[in-house]
């Protein structure tokens, strides 16, 4: 009889489960959201300050980038020399985003970002969009690392020829 209240004791404590609240869930999420945020932001300031060393340390070293009418960049390597030849062929160039979309699954994360590459006007003495995109950036959480960015897959929505 003992050991059969021992078993009942432990299958009832085995059975209760703790219930994270929703708040707690939401805070938890609301902090991973913003972490993101901060690194899409950071990863453009970067680029557009001229660092970036600084910009493709925010990048996984399994990257891939992929975009219609270019060829896939793979790796963290062929993605700074793709940005250090971007930042050469356009020095004043400057990347303004908008994130309009922002998920958070687990270790995974996805942005949908509208951004669009300016370029001074010397007419109109202003930055002018010469090239706008609609991009999906997919975020992996690593436990050392944080988040980095680990696919990257953009589609033109405006080209100035």
């Amino acid at each position: 009889m003992k050991y059969f209240s021992l078993l009942l004791i432990i299958l009832f404590i085995s059975g209760c489960t703790k219930e994270v609240p929703e708040t707690e869930k939401r805070i938890s999420k609301t902090v991973e959201e913003e972490a993101i945020q901060k690194l899409i932001e950071h990863f453009y300031t970067a680029y557009n300050s001229g660092d970036i060393e600084t910009a493709v340390t925010l990048i996984d070293e399994h990257y891939k980038g992929m975009a219609p009418d270019s060829e896939d960049v793979n790796g963290v390597d062929n993605l700074t020399n793709e940005l250090y030849q971007f930042k050469n062929e356009y020095p004043e160039g400057k990347w303004e985003i908008k994130i309009e979309e922002l998920t958070v699954e687990n270790n995974l994360a996805y942005v949908i970002i509208n951004g669009s590459f300016l370029m001074p006007d010397p007419i109109e003495k202003k930055m002018n969009p010469i090239y706008s995109e609609r991009s999906i950036k997919i975020l992996k959480k690593e436990k050392n690392e944080g988040w980095k960015i680990y696919r990257s897959i953009s589609l033109p929505t405006f080209t100035y020829n």
